[in-house]
């Protein structure tokens, strides 16, 4: 059926330009005077255009996309790249290149960022850039580009869709914050120690001068017997830093700042080597159990710039719980600490370790009387938990 319609639309256009040209000529014949024949004559390049135009081949017309920005976080700039070439020489007027988006609506721009016109003239070629900031976390679709071209007045207009297909991923908003461990445990003991006292003394990496509260045993006695100067053995710090971090992915009004947070604290964590798993509870439960390398690391930021919040969250369930807790340590970031929610947590996290809860609240209003009450409640459970807005991160 649109083919059909377009080819309508198509004779129609032509239809039109030939009876213009026909009509001119006609009344030119009849009037027989030099102000007829004059607009017949002006009106003749005008309609050989268009009809040329018509007959052009659009199919000459290569498009191309570049994203010059391929990783961006929320808030960041967009730029995209367009590249228009044609192998003829024949002259193009009014030409308007669109780049279709899927969900257009969910950027804030000034103007049509992704629409321009170009006067083609003669050239081969054209190039054009264009910017959108401030990017909205997500999974963004670029569907194809559109391009139109019209003669003098508009009576040929010749549309070109060509399909390019792109998938911009802006990921969360990341803050740089000092990571300390939760609970720091020397191999996934129950004792909980300074990083700087536990040592592994059977690894030694290297000898250092002697210092006060150095062992005895940790004396390198062969250095000083060459030397007759004190060293001491360093030693690999055998450390875990075993971390779940639980992010609440149900509906509210600061989901940003709970998805931004979430991301900050495995960027960092990663940073320290800690051992780290990641559950979502969203629509469904998404579960990282692994988070090591760049990799992994990478595999859960683009779960977090996907995700959507849930009007409903799926239930935790304490066997899931378990199956994904890596060590001693949870993290809960939610903006609603309920008991229905942390519940299932705390059965599974008491027995191991710490559990941590972090309720991102708003700056522009303070928290409800739900959610202050559903905080007493959790710290009655014994459950630390901690009121962050965005610039607290």
């Amino acid at each position: 059926m649109k083919i059909v319609k377009h080819v309508l639309n198509s004779s129609m256009q032509m239809v039109f330009v030939v009876s213009v040209l026909v009509a001119a000529f006609v009344f030119a014949m009849f009037q027989g005077g030099q102000v007829s024949w004059t607009i017949f004559y002006i009106l003749l390049p005008f309609g050989l255009y268009s009809l040329f135009l018509f007959f052009y081949p659009l199919s000459d017309v290569k498009v191309s996309r570049e994203i010059r920005t391929p990783i961006v976080e929320s808030g960041g700039k967009l730029i995209v790249s367009l590249s228009i070439r044609r192998n003829s020489f024949f002259p193009l007027l009014y030409t308007v290149v669109t780049d279709k988006w899927a969900e257009p609506e969910r950027f804030t721009v000034t103007g049509t960022a992704w629409k321009r016109l170009f006067l083609f003239g003669f050239r081969k070629e054209m190039k054009w850039e264009y910017e959108i900031e401030p990017m909205p976390r997500g999974e963004h679709v670029l569907e194809g580009i559109e391009m139109e071209v019209a003669d003098f007045f508009g009576w040929v207009r010749k549309k070109k869709w060509v399909p390019l297909r792109h998938t911009v991923l802006i990921f969360p908003k990341t803050i740089a914050f000092q990571f300390a461990p939760i609970e720091t445990q020397y191999d996934h003991g129950t004792l909980a120690s300074p990083l700087n006292i536990v040592k592994d003394t059977t690894l030694a990496t290297g000898i250092r001068n002697y210092q006060p509260g150095d062992r005895v045993t940790w004396i390198h006695w062969k250095s000083f017997a060459r030397t007759q100067t004190l060293m001491t053995k360093e030693f690999e710090d055998r450390r875990s830093q075993d971390l779940l971090v639980i992010m609440d992915g149900r509906r509210t009004e600061v989901f940003e700042d709970i998805v931004a947070l979430t991301a900050s604290l495995l960027k960092e964590a990663s940073k320290s080597q800690a051992a780290l798993a990641l559950m979502t509870a969203g629509k469904e439960i998404d579960r990282y159990p692994l988070i090591q390398s760049d990799a992994q690391l990478h595999q859960a930021l683009v779960h977090l710039a996907k995700i959507q919040p849930a009007e409903v969250a799926a239930g935790l369930v304490s066997d899931v719980v378990n199956a994904t807790l890596v060590g001693g340590s949870a993290v809960v970031i939610t903006g609603n600490p309920d008991w229905t929610f942390l519940q299932p947590i705390v059965q599974s996290v008491k027995s191991n370790g710490t559990l941590v809860c972090y309720v991102v609240t708003s700056k522009e209003k303070e928290p409800s009387p739900d959610v202050v009450n559903a905080i007493q409640i959790a710290k009655s459970r014994g459950i630390h938990v901690h009121l962050l807005e965005e610039h607290r991160f």
